[in-house]
């Protein structure tokens, strides 16, 4: 695949663009002898997550007889998929980071069926989960909910490309050739469609990690495609986009909707159902810490610099030092929460 003419200088330019602001917040948030912070700095010790699909291969792996497949990423926390076959078509949940990651998905699909591939859910408007779009048949419907397609409508895959550069060490390459392809059906809320014998379903329950976050279901076999909204096993939540009640609210609503036996996360080892109640307990915790260190008049820097994740909730080796960040942010977000002023 080659690149469109000068799309690496339009990224590159861009890129320039967003480290000088970067640099900015991070020359403002170094002044914290007053435990003053910018509300959108990121907290001390948070590390983007490592996306950079170079590496990558998917393994397929059968979760339910009949058809429901995970398509599991060989490094910790790159981006996962799957499909679903039915008795007439097949299904794919996101189709990874670029074309080459979208075609490993396709392949795999061929190596255990010759059904054709009619649907694509995207489980929200983050590069890593879309970029693969263009590369699906023309006769694939894409199917994402309102919030993605509106979030995507109004860019570039150079502005995304750099946002997305310290997920991926800055190498612009891994962009090259992508193609900006949206959904050709959305939906509010649910969504669903009968894959000859099999149902799957697409269901917004409100913001969590993104303000667009879908959950693709496969009710007779009780298997969940979370995105985003559920990292894998031995992880936290991180509330990157919004509040933390929103996102509690949201996993509450998950609970009491779906019956999920086993969760195929956007990011991370496979895991059980149980992690949303994991992850509502999480969230619950750090509310409660926050308002503690608002009541103490602690400031937000001591609250949040060199925080650890508590020790009841088990975190993944590998995953310490990115969950460590991500506990940072979601404090600091908490922490800001308890601060404004109640209406």
């Amino acid at each position: 695949m080659t690149s469109r003419p000068g799309w690496a200088s339009t990224a590159r330019a861009a890129l320039c663009a967003s480290l000088l602001l970067t640099g900015t917040s991070l020359v403002a948030s170094s002044a914290q002898t007053t435990g003053a912070r910018p509300a959108d700095a990121p907290p001390p010790g948070y590390l983007p997550p490592p996306l950079n699909p170079t590496r990558v291969v998917l393994e397929t792996r059968l979760l339910s007889e009949g058809g429901v497949y995970a398509l599991l990423s060989n490094t910790p926390f790159a981006d996962n998929a799957g499909f679903v076959v039915g008795a007439d078509a097949v299904l794919v949940v996101d189709s990874g980071f670029n074309g080459r990651i979208g075609q490993q998905i396709i392949d795999a699909v061929k190596r255990v069926t010759g059904k054709p591939i009619r649907y694509l859910v995207n489980t929200n408007a983050f590069g890593d989960h879309i970029f693969g779009n263009y590369v699906f048949p023309r006769e694939a419907r894409i199917i994402a909910s309102r919030r993605s397609f509106d979030a995507l409508r109004g860019t570039t895959i150079p502005e995304m490309a750099a946002r997305m550069a310290p997920t991926v060490g800055g190498d612009l390459s891994v962009f090259a050739g992508v193609e900006l392809r949206l959904a050709d059906e959305t939906f509010d809320e649910h969504w669903s469609v009968d894959l000859g014998g099999r149902r799957v379903e697409a269901h917004f329950f409100g913001a969590g990690m993104s303000p667009n976050d879908t959950v693709v279901y496969v009710p007779d076999a009780r298997v969940a495609w979370s995105g985003n909204l559920v990292f894998g096993d031995g992880t936290i939540p991180w509330a990157q986009s919004g509040g933390i009640a929103t996102y509690r609210a949201t996993l509450e609503r998950l609970s009491r909707e779906l019956a999920i036996a086993t969760i195929v996360p956007g990011h991370g080892a496979l895991t059980t159902g149980a992690a949303v109640t994991v992850y509502r307990q999480y969230l619950d915790e750090v509310e409660v810490l926050a308002k503690r260190a608002v009541g103490d008049k602690v400031p937000v820097n001591d609250f949040v610099s060199t925080a650890t994740v508590p020790e009841k909730f088990r975190i993944a080796i590998p995953l310490v030092p990115l969950m460590t960040g991500f506990h940072r942010w979601n404090l600091q977000r908490a922490y800001r929460e308890a601060m404004a002023p109640k209406l």
